[in-house]
Parts: structure tokens; sequence; C-alpha cells
């Protein structure tokens, strides 16, 4: 925690605790006969390094003397990943409210200008038809340009939530989220494949962030992989380490465009096949998340062939 060295007594330890913390934990000392301290949080300063404890202690008698014994356990990191989680879904929140807010108005401009459509084609007004599509095509491209600012900013501000790690079967998460993309193959005229050399391999991961990476590496494959490709997911347990790939049918990447691929905002990215804008972050995204949880990204690509990126990360995390 910090101290100097060993206190001598409760009250050099108290001393510590926040002002609005001690007197009620003082009252709950001082009753500790009757009602034992249990799981009690607390906030603790050493050298004005703020941690949140959680105290247990219990009366007992030694040889006839009360004694008061128990321990105290750090959760100081729970506190901050709960504060970090509430901050990044309070900023979530705000841009869902201004995106319902602007596209609601859009989608009533929208539906004017279709009614106004409508009329001028039965009267056989095709200038005034023609005004009103263009107008409807602008208030489109302005909508999806909106949406697009605001994804580009939620890529970088997702990145300050602190990682959740925990164990979990990689198998069937993947496997799950392939499930949802194949839902729309109809929709996007691309197929999913998933396959997996083993039922179950489990490592150390946050979730959250690794749907993010597959998320981006799909969007990505989606831009560069013409009507009728196919694009495959899958997971090689190759001992201590797992290998997750992401392989597309696409057109592949240049090779002088090859030593960008990585970089933040760079600028020699490409318009997809549908005309899609890169926001330039996409894959730097990608590898800056790989590499918090302790693993290495790298890709082969061949023009008109395809490309496929390689994820492997350690079973087990090391905060080190």
């Amino acid at each position: 925690m910090g101290f100097e060295k060993v206190a001598e007594n409760l009250t050099e330890i108290l001393d510590h605790v926040h002002p609005e913390d001690r007197e009620s934990l003082l009252r709950e000392i001082k009753d500790i006969r009757v009602k034992p301290i249990e799981k009690r949080a607390v906030r603790f300063s050493v050298a004005g390094n703020l941690r949140h404890l959680r105290l247990t202690l219990y009366q007992v008698d030694t040889s006839g003397r009360p004694e008061c014994v128990g321990f105290a356990e750090d959760f100081t990191g729970e506190v901050e990943f709960q504060k970090n989680i509430l901050s990044h879904n309070a900023k979530k929140n705000a841009i869902l409210n201004i995106l319902s807010h602007d596209i609601a108005g859009s989608f009533a401009t929208l539906r004017n200008l279709t009614d106004l459509a409508m009329g001028n084609m039965n009267n056989g007004d095709p200038g005034s038809l023609e005004n009103a599509l263009s107008a409807i095509r602008d208030i489109c491209m302005s909508n999806m340009s909106l949406i697009k600012s605001f994804l580009k900013k939620e890529f970088i501000t997702s990145l300050s939530v602190p990682l959740n790690m925990e164990r979990v079967d990689l198998v069937p998460m993947v496997r799950d989220f392939m499930d949802q993309c194949a839902r729309m193959e109809s929709h996007l005229g691309v197929s999913f494949v998933f396959s997996s050399d083993f039922p179950t391999i489990t490592m150390d991961m946050d979730e959250d962030k690794l749907i993010q990476v597959l998320n981006n590496l799909i969007s990505n494959s989606l831009k560069f992989t013409h009507t009728g490709g196919t694009i495959t997911v899958s997971l090689i347990d190759i001992g201590d380490k797992v290998r997750l790939s992401v392989r597309d049918t696409g057109i592949g990447i240049p090779e002088d465009m090859k030593s960008q691929v990585f970089n933040k905002f760079n600028d020699q990215s490409r318009a997809g096949l549908n005309g899609e804008k890169s926001n330039g972050i996409g894959l730097w995204v990608v590898k800056t998340v790989v590499e918090w949880m302790g693993g290495r990204v790298d890709f082969e690509s061949r023009v008109n062939e395809g490309t496929e990126f390689f994820l492997e990360f350690p079973k087990t995390f090391s905060h080190g």
C-alpha cells in the first residue's frame, strides 16, 4: 500500500481512510463484538495514492485478551473498470440520442420529398421529380456521413475502456458471431464459413474487444470482396497459443499499400468496391487491441486472389 513502516496501532491506519468513510467505520469497529465487519468498502490513501478496499474484521479472544483480526482486499481495478464502462456507456447514449434526433428529422423530410416525387410523377413533371430525387439522395449521403463520423470517434473512444480478461471458450463465441453474419448472406451477397480444429479452445480474452476485432476484419473483407465471394474464419489450436484467421476471396492488397495497412489514418486507404469510404482506423484498432491482449497480427495478400489476416493469442494472459 506504500507504507514506509509497519503501523504501530489502529489510529495510524485509520488516519489514511477517507474522511467520509472514517467516522462510520469507527462506529462499526466499536460494535465489532456484536457484529463483525464483512466486506466493508472504504477509500484508502497513502502518499496521495487512492485505493478502494474491502475490509473484513472480527474480534477474537487470545489468552483472555480481545483482539481485532482480519484482512483487506484491494478492488481498485474493479472500481476503475466500472467507472470507465459507465463513462463509455454515457458517451454511447449521447451518440445514440444525437443520431436518433438528427436522423428522425431527416426521415420526416425524406417522407415529404417522397410524397412530392410521387405527386410529380403522377402529374407528368419529370423536372420536379428529378429535383426531389436529388434532394433525397443528398439527405441520405449527409446522414451516412454523420453516422460514419460518429463510428470513427466511437472506435477510438472504445479503446479507453480497460481490458476485462476472462477465461472463455473461443469456439462457441466465434461460431455464434459467424452464425449472425451468415443470416445476412443473401443481403450481402457473400458466403460465410467457420471452421475449428477442436470443439473447445479455451483462452483468456476480453470478449467484447475480440468481437470488435472480428467486426473490423469482417467489415474490411466485405468492402473488398465481390458478390459471390467467400469469407472464412478459422480457429487453430497451436499448443499454448490460439490462431484465428479471417480469409476472403477479394481483390487483395497491392504491394505498395501493404506497409501502411495497420497505420492510423493512413493516407493510402481505398474506397470499397461499392464506393464505401474508409475511416482509416479499422485495422489500426485491430492491431492495437490484439497487442493489448498479448497477441500479434499479420497478413498475407495477393492481388485478385484475396487476403488472409492471422491473429495469434497466448492462451494465458500475462499482465506483465
